[in-house]
C-alpha cells in the first residue's frame, strides 16, 4: 500500500425517536460526508453506516486504489466483529459476508476511535470542502436497503 486514508463511520439514534436514526460516513481528506436517515437499533445503524461506506468505496475504487482504508468506528461491536474470527451463523454474519465481498475491491482495516473524535458523527462544518480534483460516482445502493437491514445484523429489525 502506498498510503493510508482515514475514514469514519457512525450510526446514531435520533433523540426522542424510537428505532430512528442517522447513518453517516466521512472521508475528511477528500471532503466527503454522507448522511441519511434510517431505522433500526444502534447496532443496525452502525452496521448500515459501515456497509454503506464499503459500497461507496467499491463504486469509487479509483479514489481508493493503492490506499489502505483505516475505517474508524466508536462502536466496539463493529470493530470486534470485523477483527475477530466470528463463525458463520452467528449475529453479524450478513455484515461479515458483505464486508468480505467488498474486500475484493478495497483494502481496509476497522479501528476503534473515541466517540468525540469520530468525524462522521461531528458537525458537517468540521469536514473541509471537497477538492476540485476529487471525482466521485454517486450510485444507488441497489442491494443494500437502508431502511430494512437483514435481521441478523444484531438488532431488532425485520425484513
Amino acid at each position: 500500500m502506498n498510503d493510508i486514508l482515514k475514514c469514519y463511520v457512525s450510526g446514531r439514534a435520533i433523540q426522542g425517536q424510537q428505532n430512528v436514526g442517522v447513518v453517516s460516513f466521512a472521508v475528511p481528506e477528500m471532503g466527503i460526508l454522507f448522511r441519511c436517515s434510517a431505522s433500526g437499533s444502534r447496532a443496525d445503524l452502525e452496521f448500515i453506516a459501515f456497509l454503506s461506506f464499503l459500497r461507496f468505496a467499491e463504486h469509487n475504487q479509483e479514489l481508493f486504489k493503492k490506499r489502505e482504508l483505516h475505517i474508524f468506528t466508536d462502536f466496539p461491536i463493529l470493530m470486534y466483529l470485523m477483527n475477530n474470527n466470528v463463525q458463520p451463523g452467528l449475529e453479524g454474519s450478513a455484515v461479515l459476508k458483505e464486508a468480505s465481498r467488498a474486500a475484493k475491491y478495497v483494502t481496509y482495516k476497522v479501528k476503534w476511535i473515541e466517540e468525540r473524535m469520530n468525524r462522521a458523527a461531528g458537525p458537517a462544518s468540521d469536514i473541509p470542502d471537497m477538492p476540485a480534483d476529487v471525482k466521485i460516482k454517486i450510485k444507488t445502493f441497489a442491494n443494500l436497503n437502508l431502511q430494512k437491514p437483514p435481521a441478523d445484523l444484531g438488532g431488532n429489525s425485520k425484513l
